[in-house]
Parts: structure tokens; C-alpha cells; sequence
């Protein structure tokens, strides 16, 4: 074997070497990054959320609400030491429920002889709805295999967007037209369904505000055309409702059965969009107990 030989396969082992040495440095790195991330804790791990947490409103309604008591509570909770030497039993008073307000259950607001739905009335309605759904689910599925349901999503997209600008500057909008709902899919139609229920539950939630009382309140139209929408895209949302959709739709059962709280007249020209939004959004989808 020649001398340049030798030479060439001990210059490639250092290479080999160094390759090895740097890798391992790399090993290191990553394993002392992660013992950093472990002893900064559940502090760390917090995803960012703007707000702070809303405790009087009972559990979470959605993830950023989750997320808001989950840095309150991390922010609050002092470090931790364990030691077999300790009798952790007497350190119960200072666990983490010390640092979190006691949740209550949500109490919902009494209804008004005069705003109380009758119960024939409702089970009938109810019974209609679920036809109504099940007529509204079949005749898209035959669409769908016709191919006549192509860009439908898009469609109902565009109209619900308008129809939402519309009636936050009190113009009345135009209406969801049938063919534009049986030729969305899913997954468009929850997107929209969600929208209108924030939307509704929002303005209602307004006009009970102490710090909102100037807003203007909903003209009996606009909230036909809002209970409009809500009622024609929850007739044609899928079942079951995902976590975000029943967040919306709780949100705005309880801002309707606030807003039924205050009537006073069998008479209130209101009282029959609201009667047909909650018994949707409470009864048929199970997001609303006066119990």
C-alpha cells in the first residue's frame, strides 16, 4: 500500500470524526434547549391570547376563553418544589384551585309568564324543523350527484358576507335564496351558520351592554333578517355540530333568552324571532336549559 493511500484514508476518518463530533454537538443542543423548556414549565407552553379571562361566565365558551384562564392560572401559580421530606398534604390549601376563581354554574335568566313559549307549539315547530332538515339534506345529496354542485360553497360564502355587512350598518339585506343553500357543502355552511349566530348573539349582547346603551337597537327587520339566516343555514348545517359551531350557537341562546328576559308584552314585535331562534339553537340543538 503507498504512502498516499494511507494518507487519503486517514484524511477521510478525521472527516468521519469531525462529522461525529459536530452531530453530537447538535445532540447536546437540542437536549439542553429541551431541559430548558422543561424547568420554564407550563409558562412556556401557554399559547399567546389577548383578553383576560371571563370567570363569571361560567365554563370556557371556546378555546380562546380556555387558553385566557390557562395564562391566568400560570401566571399565578408560584414554583414548585417536591421533596420526600415534605408532607405534601400540607400544601392543599395552595394548590392551583387557589389561584382560580370557583366557577358557577350558568344560571339562566327567568323567562316572563308573558314571553313563555307553549309546549304544543314548540314540540310541533321542532317536528317541522327536523323535516325540514332532513327534506333540505336529501335534496342536496341528489344535487351533489347530479354534478350541479359545483363552486355552491363559494356561492353561499359571498352572500352570507354581504348579508352580515349589510345588517351591521342596519340595512336590511337580501335573503339566503334556497338554491344557493342546498348547493353549498358542509363545511361552507358551518362556516356561515357560525358567523350569523356570533353576529346575532353579538348585537343582542350590545344593546344589553350598560357601556352600549347609545347603539342603536335592531329594527323589527333587521332581526327578521337576521333570525332569517340563522334559521335557513340551521337547516342546513351538518350534525354533529363541532366544538366551535356549539360555542356560537350556546353564545347566542343565551343572549336570546336574556333578551326574552326583558319583554313585556306578548305583544313585542321581537318575541316570535327569538321564540324560533331558541327553540333552534336550545332545543333542537341542545345548547340552551331553562332548567
Amino acid at each position: 500500500m503507498s504512502p498516499h493511500k494511507v494518507d487519503d484514508e486517514h484524511y477521510e476518518d478525521d472527516e468521519d470524526f469531525e462529522e461525529e463530533e459536530i452531530d453530537m454537538e447538535e445532540v447536546e443542543d437540542e437536549r439542553v434547549a429541551e431541559d430548558e423548556d422543561r424547568r420554564q414549565g407550563m409558562r412556556a407552553r401557554a399559547l399567546p391570547v389577548d383578553g383576560d379571562p371571563d370567570f363569571d361566565s361560567g365554563p370556557p365558551v371556546d378555546g380562546f376563553e380556555y387558553l385566557r384562564r390557562v395564562r391566568h392560572e400560570a401566571k399565578n401559580v408560584p414554583e414548585v418544589m417536591v421533596s420526600p421530606t415534605i408532607d405534601p398534604r400540607a400544601f392543599d390549601h395552595k394548590q392551583t384551585r387557589g389561584y382560580v376563581p370557583e366557577l358557577g354554574g350558568y344560571v339562566p335568566p327567568k323567562c316572563p309568564d308573558c314571553a313563555r313559549p307553549d309546549k304544543d307549539w314548540q314540540r310541533e315547530f321542532l317536528a317541522e324543523f327536523s323535516d325540514l332538515r332532513v327534506w333540505v339534506s336529501r335534496t342536496a345529496a341528489r344535487r351533489e350527484m347530479s354534478g350541479r354542485s359545483a363552486g355552491g360553497g363559494k356561492g353561499l360564502a359571498h352572500a352570507s358576507q354581504a348579508a352580515l355587512e349589510r345588517m351591521d350598518d342596519l340595512n336590511e339585506p337580501e335573503g339566503v335564496s334556497f338554491d344557493t343553500l342546498i348547493r353549498s357543502d358542509e363545511v361552507s355552511a358551518a362556516a356561515a351558520f357560525r358567523a350569523h349566530a356570533r353576529a346575532l348573539a353579538s348585537r343582542l349582547s350590545a344593546e344589553e351592554d350598560e357601556l352600549a346603551k347609545s347603539a342603536e337597537p335592531m329594527t323589527p327587520a333587521i332581526l327578521h333578517a337576521r333570525a332569517s339566516w340563522f334559521y335557513a343555514l340551521a337547516a342546513r348545517v351538518g350534525l354533529p355540530l363541532d366544538a366551535e359551531t356549539s360555542a356560537s350557537v350556546r353564545a347566542l341562546a343565551r343572549a336570546l333568552a336574556m333578551r326574552r328576559s326583558k319583554v313585556t308584552s306578548s305583544r313585542d314585535p321581537s318575541l316570535p324571532h327569538i321564540q324560533v331562534c331558541l327553540a333552534v339553537a336550545g332545543k333542537y340543538f341542545g345548547q340552551f336549559s331553562e332548567e
